[in-house]
């Protein structure tokens, strides 16, 4: 079962601020999997960065590099609009299959 980064995320519509930390899903799946009958997989916090590529956002923060990023509110947009999508954000053929079931 794989968990992302912040996939509990979710915010306050009084003040704006996070109900859950960015790895509480990872840290309940982690200590729930064995009664639920699941092994968590918690993902790393990739980034991309002009200077290596990939890699974790903790790394690129540590060497200095600038991460290139965009949201998924922002990559949704996109899709919609038709605009070109980076290919470090997301494969070409994965855009297409998503533009085609839109």
């Amino acid at each position: 079962f794989i968990i992302g980064r912040d996939m509990a995320g979710c915010k306050s519509s009084i003040d704006g601020e996070d109900f859950y930390g960015a790895y509480d899903a990872q840290d309940f799946a982690i200590e729930h999997g064995p009664e639920l009958g699941v092994q968590a997989v918690p993902s790393l916090n990739l980034v991309y960065t002009e200077e290596e590529g990939y890699v974790t956002a903790e790394d690129a923060k540590e060497k200095g590099y600038e991460s290139l990023k965009l949201s998924g509110t922002k990559f949704r947009s996109m899709l919609r609009a038709g605009d070109d999508i980076p290919e470090w954000f997301a494969f070409k053929s994965v855009v297409d299959v998503l533009r085609q079931a839109a």
